[in-house]
């Protein structure tokens, strides 16, 4: 069946070559027919013209965009500023400020998206001298979105629940009325309740004004306090100390909200509308200018028509033995693609793909995952030159790689000195869990024969499990076969708490193995994110 379709496709192959030289023949009537009309000279400059138009207005739909997210960053702060007292900091944060992050971030990648715009080659040099005033305004932006950050620092040092001055504020009010209750002195709460009053006032409109109106409602309870009969020497200390810290800390809080006020900056609105105002303005100046020029475009188009078109027809002859040569070419490198990718992903994920499936993700009821690292590795990489290293890790894991095919296994990758292979995918087969044991005993066996073979000091540490997976395409550039779901993540951990040297499986891979296998039972091992976990050792298999 192979066979079958490696034939169908070389026939494929073949027909395209016949289809491209038919293509070419063609090509050379429609040229005499170009020569005649016109038309294909009138049509490169209408495209060379709309092209400017479309960048032009490329520009304008990315400006504007640009100054809508700044609009709606600018929106936000200004709501995180009015309503973080009343709603609580951590709540503001999450509703305003993240918002506001994601604002600036769209604000600095369109910003990006002008720029490439602004230096390609469709822009008029007109545009094109606007690009400083683009970087200007991103060195802008940045520095707003620092200094908001350091205003929303700023708020939370004041504001956090529990260790925020107000609420340090609010401890120490709370410690200074116990006292006054305490003593029965009605004439001092009155007092107090009037400076508070006046404290409440501040913290819900940040007034200036009404900070002397503290200062001198704490001035006048400071004097009842001394003057006061009802307290006595203890207890008249004691509520001076909690009046002096409350002062300290509207002090504190005062001034944490003069350096927030500080951070605020406007001239960005400023400095936004200028470069909305001069991109627009210059963007619509050169639509036009475009659409103007293309009455005399197309005059001087027709009188390089000709010469175009005799040229063309000269080249063409050599452009066709260039041509079946490139078709060739192309054909030998389709082979190179197409075995390149089957050795980047599985056969039948590859077909897959090649025939534009735009989303694979595959469920799995079962199949077993191992993890295997190599014990000894950082301290060889410290002793060790990087080229030597990465020759270590090719022979091990080369050896890796023979095992898996013989094993009739799927390797799904390598980070670092880790090696990943799953058995049940994307192909099933019914003994998944024996083929990966019976590798990951060879795999001992390899790293034993390599160190006795080089003298150096290596192990490798197993982990294992048996469960249900996803296995899909990760991304469309540098793209990955990959496996989620927590079975994976089981058997990382098994390998991650294993013992150097040691398979360490899960009871539900024990289960499916304990009649062909030979186990050590390790007991219970606490799992990080999972708890206790029983797990068993494999050391070998049995002979029946």
């Amino acid at each position: 069946m192979n066979l079958w379709k490696r034939l169908v496709l070389s026939q494929r192959k073949l027909s395209i070559i016949t289809k491209f030289t038919f293509a070419f023949i063609a090509l050379l009537l429609l040229l005499g027919t170009v020569a005649i009309t016109g038309l294909v000279s009138l049509d490169a400059v209408q495209s060379e013209t709309e092209a400017v138009i479309d960048t032009g207005i490329e520009v304008q739909r990315l400006v504007f965009r640009m100054d809508a997210a700044l609009k709606n960053a600018r929106q936000l702060e200004r709501d995180f500023f009015v309503f973080w007292s009343s709603e609580g900091f951590a709540k503001a944060f999450e509703r305003y400020v993240q918002k506001h992050r994601s604002e600036i971030k769209t604000v600095l990648n369109i910003s990006s998206e002008l720029q490439n715009l602004l230096e390609s080659d469709n822009v008029s040099p007109a545009l094109r001298r606007s690009n400083p005033d683009v970087l200007d305004y991103v060195a802008l932006v940045d520095q707003y979105s620092s200094d908001f950050d350091r205003a929303v620092g700023l708020v939370g040092e004041l504001g956090m629940a529990d260790v925020g001055k107000i609420s340090e504020l609010e401890q120490n009010a709370t410690r200074l009325r116990e006292r006054l209750q305490l003593a029965n002195t009605p004439e001092l709460m009155v007092l107090y309740l009037e400076m508070r009053s006046f404290e409440k006032e501040y913290l819900l409109t940040r007034q200036d004004s009404i900070i002397k109106s503290i200062y001198e409602a704490a001035k006048q309870l400071r004097n009842g306090i001394i003057a006061s009969s009802k307290l006595d020497i203890t207890e008249r200390r004691l509520a001076l100390e909690d009046l002096d810290k409350y002062e300290v800390i509207v002090k504190e809080i005062v001034a944490l909200n003069q350096q927030i006020l500080s951070q605020i900056r406007e001239n960005i609105d400023i400095n936004s509308a200028r470069l909305t105002e001069n991109l627009v303005g210059v963007a619509n100046a050169e639509v036009q200018r475009a659409r103007s020029a293309i009455a005399n475009k197309i005059h001087w188009a027709r009188v390089l028509l000709f010469a175009a078109v005799l040229l063309a027809l000269l080249v063409a002859a050599a452009v066709a033995r260039q041509f079946m040569s490139a078709l060739k070419a192309w054909a030998l490198e389709q082979q190179k693609s197409e075995r390149l990718l089957q050795n980047i992903l599985p056969e039948p994920i590859a077909q897959r793909l090649k025939q534009e499936e735009t989303t694979i993700a595959d469920s799995y009821a079962e199949v077993t995952v191992m993890f295997a690292d190599i014990v000894g590795f950082t301290q060889l990489a410290a002793e060790t030159p990087a080229i030597e290293l990465v020759e270590i890790l090719n022979v091990i894991f080369s050896e890796f790689d023979q095992l898996a095919d013989e094993h009739g296994l799927e390797k799904i990758k390598t980070i670092g000195d880790a090696y990943m292979v799953v058995g049940g995918l994307p192909k099933h087969i019914p003994n998944h869990a024996e083929a990966i044991a019976a590798m990951a005993l060879d795999m001992q066996t390899r790293i034993n024969e390599f160190c006795a073979d080089t003298g150096k000091d290596l192990s490798i540490r197993i982990g294992i499990n048996t469960g249900p997976v996803i296995a899909g395409i990760i991304g469309t550039k540098k793209f990955i076969y990959d496996l989620w779901g927590d079975t994976v993540n089981i058997a990382s951990r098994m390998e991650s708490h294993g013992i150097p040297g040691g398979i360490q499986v899960t009871e539900a891979t024990y289960k499916c193995l304990r009649k062909q296998f030979l186990f050590e039972e390790r007991g219970l091992v606490q799992v990080k994110g999972r708890g206790k976990m029983n797990c068993y050792l494999l050391m070998g298999k049995k002979s029946f």
